[in-house]
């Protein structure tokens, strides 16, 4: 097993996350943008979230990295009030006493966890404004595939400038069971850095949906792109850093376990209307998305939201 897989520090720093992927991608060319410093800062600082809370524990490290701290005199970097503005429904296993919020609570586990349309309601509150999301579903209305390999390309090429430029943050919904197995012994620095990666890896087979924040993304000698997720749980891959091929995140956000999947797009909101006509241009539809836990009752997310 690689000494980079097990144990590893916190990767809190730019340099520390550059260090690692030097490593594990020798002679690769990974940009990082110019945001990863707080952002993995924070990231690393952070536990492992509560039960249900990913796509609320996502923001609590994306919107400080972006500045945005407080909201009426309440730290954004919270996943308790994070979770209340994304209205997360918690488990009923957990006493929401410890959360100083309101939250709700289920025993069903259908409906559990954090909508995209949550997500996007605390973006919108927690910045008053100031941030919209753009959501792209992975399926169409009639449940077919929108992000086909040749959409998804098309996704990344409009996506890969602006994120390495610090322009947008880029969140992903998915199903666990199409990426890697990140806990894996197979799942090492010597292992990751082999052409043939994604056919000598086994698949994860966690078993859940799930929310994560893109760190950076890039493309390998053979052209074969990949992305590094922050995850909410330390214990999995390099502290929580976890590269993946883009082609599975595809799959991922796609889904095939019956839920719904796909990207959220983090931007200044005066800039999400021309990054929706590019989207637009390329074939894609922009709408929300339904993961099955419960949406918001008092919110729905439009274009500029």
């Amino acid at each position: 097993m690689s000494s980079l897989r097990k144990p590893v520090p916190a990767i809190a720093s730019a340099a520390a996350l550059g260090d690692l992927l030097r490593q594990i991608f020798v002679g690769e060319n990974i940009r990082l943008p110019p945001h990863t410093e707080p952002l993995l800062h924070l990231h690393a600082a952070l536990p492992d979230q509560r039960p249900a809370t990913c796509g609320a524990y996502v923001l609590t490290y994306v919107l400080p990295a972006r500045g945005f701290t407080e909201l009426e005199g309440q730290p954004l970097g919270a996943e308790d009030y994070m979770a209340h503005l994304a209205r997360v429904t918690i488990t009923a296993r957990e006493d929401p006493a410890t959360y100083r919020f309101p939250v709700d609570v289920s025993a069903d586990p259908s409906q559990q966890g954090t909508s995209p349309e949550g997500v996007a309601r605390a973006v919108a509150i927690a910045s008053g404004g100031r941030l919209a999301t753009i959501p792209v579903p992975g399926r169409d209305a009639s449940g077919r595939p929108q992000l086909d390999t040749h959409r998804w390309d098309g996704l990344l090429e409009v996506l890969a400038p602006r994120f390495l430029e610090g322009a947008i943050d880029v969140v992903f919904n998915y199903d666990t069971d199409q990426l890697l197995a990140a806990r894996d012994e197979a799942y090492n620095a010597q292992t990751l850095g082999r052409a043939d990666a994604s056919a000598v890896i086994p698949r994860d087979r966690w078993g859940v949906g799930h929310f994560a924040a893109m760190a950076t993304l890039w493309r390998r000698p053979s052209g074969e792109r990949w992305v590094v997720l922050l995850n909410s749980f330390k214990e999995r891959a390099f502290a929580g850093v976890e590269p993946q091929p883009a082609e599975l995140m595809r799959r991922a956000v796609v889904r095939d376990d019956g839920r719904g999947g796909g990207v959220l797009l983090l931007l200044p909101t005066d800039d999400a209307r021309r990054l929706i006509q590019e989207l637009e241009a390329i074939g894609l539809v922009v709408r929300m998305w339904t993961n099955d836990s419960p949406a918001p009752r008092d919110w729905r997310w439009s274009p500029g939201r």
